[in-house]
């Protein structure tokens, strides 16, 4: 890992950037969206930096990404469509549909901190979100270089939901989903099975992470221990990880379930409570769900605590890809309490978040909204978070129209590093000419379009609405060079029109 003693200039022209390290005691929850007074308050001063004007992008070196933890990919909605259902709009999570692209902001220079903020503001904004007047990316760089880094060593505690499912052909699809799982780890990584079903039927043994002959055996002698709870085979996984670790490892319990709600052994907020106790124990939670059911609450909140992750598979078959296209996003943290407070110039508002759960957000009085993520994973696709803003107001244009230069925004980020350091830093947001514009903005402005107009379209029909819904769906008005950019949502999108036209 590269030294951290000096700045990354990732800024925007002529923008200000502060740093800062020390403690802080904020650990509360992230609350739903609702007024609240919000203050991030550090005790000590903030060490100010000034970054000159740079004429033009600067080429950086490769780096490793962040993604928000706690979310999946929206792997139900193309399961609901195969089927012929159209599913609930809650389905269609921006953090789930950004997990699953390359979003790469435009970058300035190498990142020498642990996480950099990479931002760009434009003045075009997807038309679904009017009276919106601007766009804002937010992505992220690191210090871990993709090429010669080499994460911690782990010990991952799998904990087995003897579904039927998995019982199938003797186990063969689970030995799959470990295979898969285990052509990510090496000699110095640890592997331990743990059944979900009674205790006197656990079969747990510690395995070197390259022991493939090993890992067959065991995980087909778990998958037919008898049927069990989740909750109680995490609980038994994390007393295997307490007691067994090796010094210096990385402690996570890897949930593989249906995640239907009979099997999970308890409420998802009891379950979450579960997470965060084995979080202040050092010890994260990896769920991945597989299957065609729809309600995987259960799953999520396991996951959405601190060092929590969550993957989506159609199947137990797909589990071993979703390890394969990202497994650091899955295992790996970078930072904790990742936080994100934004005030708007004057003249403008907030009006729209997309890439974090809404349940990071919160507003104050004066229409500054803080964001927090419990924590933020390493990452080979580049992760990115989107705000639009707004004339304040109904109606109307702000006091200056939006141009080049202009303030938009001021962003204040915070987070905590794995040590317990505390990085404090801010910035300013402004307008930048369109040429600049990176292939993520684009891309971004895109999905954001399909996102909100195929979530408006499904909350008609569901309201009775089919001829407005048709009509919603039909305005996106998506062609040969969206189809060959995003496949997969183009194919979603013809297909609800579909589904929607048959009934």
């Amino acid at each position: 890992m590269r030294p951290t003693s000096s700045l990354a200039l990732l800024l925007l022209l002529a923008s200000t950037f502060t740093w800062a390290g020390g403690d802080d005691d904020d650990d509360d929850e992230a609350q739903d969206i609702a007024p609240a007074r919000m203050k991030m308050e550090m005790d000590f001063a903030p060490l100010e930096i000034s970054a000159p004007a740079m004429p033009a992008p600067m080429a950086a070196p490769g780096s490793f990404s962040a993604r928000v933890g706690g979310s999946g990919d929206i792997e139900d909605l193309y399961l609901a469509l195969a089927q012929g259902i159209l599913p609930e709009p809650g389905v269609l999570r921006p953090e789930g549909l950004f997990a699953m692209h390359d979003l790469p902001t435009r970058k300035t220079g190498p990142c020498d901190v642990t996480l950099c903020l990479l931002g760009e503001v434009s003045a075009a904004p997807p038309p679904a979100v009017a009276p919106a007047q601007a766009l804002v990316m937010l992505g992220f760089d690191t210090n871990l270089p993709l090429e010669g880094w080499s994460r911690p060593p782990m010990h991952v505690a799998v904990v087995i939901d003897a579904d039927p499912a998995l019982v199938q052909h003797g186990g063969g699809g689970l030995v799959g989903a470990m295979l898969g799982l285990q052509a990510n780890m090496g000699p110095q990584d640890t592997l331990s099975l743990v059944s979900a079903g009674r205790e006197q039927a656990v079969y747990a043994q510690a395995l070197a992470g390259d022991d493939q002959g090993g890992w067959i055996t065991a995980a087909r002698r778990v998958a037919l221990s008898p049927e069990g709870q989740v909750s109680q085979g995490v609980a038994r996984a994390a007393r295997l990880l307490q007691e067994t670790s090796p010094p210096g490892h990385l402690m996570r319990v890897l949930v593989l379930s249906t995640g239907a709600p009979h099997r999970m052994g308890a409420a998802p907020e009891t379950l979450k409570a579960q997470a965060v106790t084995l979080a202040e124990s050092g010890i994260g939670v990896t769920a991945v769900s597989f299957g065609g059911g729809l309600d995987t609450a259960g799953m999520a909140a396991l996951a959405g605590a601190k060092g929590g992750a969550f993957g989506r598979a159609p199947s137990l078959e797909g589990v071993a890809r979703v390890f394969g296209e990202d497994f650091e996003a899955l295992f790996v943290p970078l930072v904790y309490r990742f936080g994100l407070e934004i005030s708007p110039a004057s003249g403008w508002r907030l009006s729209g978040v997309f890439g974090v759960p809404e349940a990071a957000l919160t507003w104050d009085s004066a229409g500054v909204a803080r964001l927090t993520v419990e924590t933020l994973f390493v990452s080979r696709k580049r992760g990115a978070i989107y705000l639009t803003f707004a004339p304040e107001g109904v109606s109307g244009m702000p006091p200056a129209p939006l141009r080049e230069g202009s303030a938009l925004a001021e962003v204040r980020l915070s987070y905590q590093q794995l040590s317990g350091e505390w990085i404090v830093g801010t910035r300013r947001l402004a307008p930048e000419p369109m040429e600049l514009e990176s292939s993520g903005l684009r891309d971004g402005r895109a999905l954001i379009q399909w996102l909100v107009t195929m979530r408006e379209a499904l909350a008609q029909h569901q309201a009775g609405d089919v001829d407005g819904a048709l009509s919603r769906l039909a305005e996106m008005g998506w062609g040969p060079t969206e189809a060959a950019r995003f496949p997969k949502e183009y194919a979603a999108w013809l297909e609800t029109l579909a589904v929607m036209q048959a009934r």
